[in-house]
């Protein structure tokens, strides 16, 4: 390691007359200089720094995962899609319905579609979810009248 810029030196001699080669050659000595162009605001702004970061961040990701993470990970994603698919047939279904009827159902209407047992496991389902949501977000009711 080179102290002054913590920038390893090449080992070998055969790296060492690579890196002399290419500082001898305009075309890459060209490139370089665009390179520090483009690097210049982000050097200034500190914002090459947050890209660092961010690279170190995703090292360090790639390191901790192993296969019991990649797999709940997986199964997570193939449980989304398979909800999202559901519900996107659910709404096309309920649409195709909805465009073959010819008028409005009235209140009895909807009373006599409850009949049906399809709408009533599907009122069912929102309903279970309702209560879930609500268990989930449940408060201790405040006393105003305290204080």
């Amino acid at each position: 390691m080179n102290h002054v810029s913590d920038v390893s030196e090449p080992k070998t001699q055969s790296g060492r007359a690579a890196a002399a080669g290419l500082l001898q050659d305009d075309a890459a000595l060209q490139g370089l200089a665009e390179l520090m162009a483009k690097l210049e605001p982000l050097l200034a702004g500190r914002r090459l720094n947050r890209v660092v970061d961010l690279l170190s961040v995703t090292a360090d990701v790639v390191d901790m995962s192993d296969a019991y993470m990649v797999e709940k990970m997986a199964k997570a994603f193939e449980e989304g899609v398979g909800m999202t698919w559901a519900a996107g047939n659910a709404a096309r279904m309920a649409a195709a319905k909805m465009e073959r009827m010819e008028e409005t159902p009235s209140l009895i209407g909807l009373l006599r579609m409850a009949k049906e047992p399809e709408v009533r496991r599907g009122l069912a389902f929102l309903l279970s979810v309702a209560g879930a949501l609500g268990r989930q977000h449940a408060y201790d009711p405040i006393d105003y009248t305290a204080d």
